[in-house]
């Protein structure tokens, strides 16, 4: 791990003063900190920090899938884990984290491809099971997942997410849906739109 990396890293994190060791194994044993990763630090009980970060982000707030990330990566509060770091930062990134999308960079170029294939796999199942659910918000960032800044693009399943959105009443979905479509046929057009009829049938119109 390159020091550079996890400074840089350390300047996606919110929150004024307090600072925390940055972990040896990323820091080769050099003396260094980085900012706090939010207020509930300032107590400086990192574990229950990192639990009420985990609790929110379970929930779906997206800063708290921001900063959850930069708690595994570092290893504070909790164990240093790469692959769930790479997850939430995933996570937050498709769901429109500006700070993630930037951390999100960083750490892909140091973790193995199969890592990032599977952390946007984690996240696609979780979106699709909150979708569902019921949850129109998470119908946006599953066509987000399918552009090429975060992984092979495939057109056919962004339309189709943005589609979803669209009918769903998410106006800010149009523009991504009418931006694909111009890299499709329109046989796949017609097909892709029949599925997501067929999907809102089942998923929105027996809704009790």
């Amino acid at each position: 791990m390159r020091l550079s990396h996890l400074v840089f890293l350390a300047a996606c994190t919110l929150g004024p003063g307090f600072s925390i060791p940055v972990p040896q194994a990323l820091a080769a044993g050099k003396s260094q900190t980085v900012p706090a990763l939010g207020e509930a630090l300032l107590s400086g009980d990192m574990a229950s920090a990192f639990r009420s970060t985990l609790a929110l982000a379970e929930s779906s707030d997206l800063e708290a899938q921001h900063n959850l990330s930069l708690f595994y990566w570092h290893g504070v509060g909790s164990s240093q884990n790469f692959d769930e770091a790479l997850r939430w930062s995933t996570m937050a990134a498709i769901r429109g984290h500006k700070r993630a999308v930037t951390a999100r960079k960083i750490m892909v170029q140091v973790i193995d491809a199969q890592i990032e294939k599977k952390a946007m796999e984690w996240a696609r199942a979780r979106l699709i099971k909150d979708a569902e659910a019921g949850d129109d918000y998470a119908l946006q960032p599953l066509s987000t997942s399918f552009l090429k800044e975060f992984a092979p693009p495939n057109d056919l399943e962004a339309y189709f997410w943005s589609a979803l959105a669209v009918s769903m009443g998410k106006i800010e979905a149009r523009r991504q849906r009418d931006l694909v479509i111009v890299n499709m046929k329109q046989a796949d057009v017609v097909k892709t739109q029949q599925r997501a009829n067929e999907w809102l049938k089942r998923w929105r119109n027996t809704q009790s």
